[in-house]
């Protein structure tokens, strides 16, 4: 397969992606997109493994470790000032703290994770990269998990029973607005 091939498969995954997604939130089906990535995803791999040109050299990976580099510092600048905004006007409006408490723990999460990627790449040179590609993946896997366990879980949450929003724990926000069918 040529670059030129590759680039153009790339291209068409994406836009299928984005057509797929789209559509699914307008359904709202929330399941359908995460399964076109977790195929694309290794689809793509495969594919760009059966490529005989170069497809990037030792300029491209360094020009992309800066500005991956400089992209998570504005964000993690960005987020931090404007969380700190966010939690001095949540007497203004409720809503504002869980958003500054999610911008918090987002920005954690990626300067950890780039800590500790870049730490890997440093000290082990990528010398087996299919160790690093599972652990990471495992790791990936237990984070959604352990979230998904407590945002699906229906504890302090409201049910609908009967056409009627009922109360199920303690759940921190009010009844939804939408229709209970």
């Amino acid at each position: 397969m040529t670059l030129k091939q590759f680039k153009t498969i790339k291209l068409i995954f994406v836009v299928l992606i984005a057509v797929v997604t789209s559509q699914s939130i307008v359904l709202e089906n929330y399941v359908l997109p995460i399964i076109v990535l977790a195929v694309s995803f290794p689809v793509l791999l495969y594919l760009r493994k059966r490529v005989k040109e170069v497809v990037a050299d030792e300029r491209d990976y360094i020009t992309g470790g800066r500005s991956a580099m400089f992209a998570i510092q504005v964000y993690s600048c960005l987020a931090v000032i404007i969380m700190i905004v966010l939690y001095a006007k949540k007497d203004l409006n409720p809503s504002y703290e869980p958003i500054a408490a999610t911008l918090a723990y987002s920005t954690c999460v990626l300067m950890l994770l780039y800590s500790l990627i870049f730490h890997y790449y440093d000290k082990f040179k990528m010398a087996n990269k299919k160790v690093f590609y599972i652990v990471f993946i495992v790791i990936i896997v237990i984070i959604i998990s352990i979230f998904s366990l407590r945002l699906l879980s229906g504890e302090d949450d409201w049910l609908c029973k009967n056409g009627e929003w009922v109360k199920h724990g303690n759940p921190s926000f009010p009844v939804p607005a939408i229709e209970c069918k």
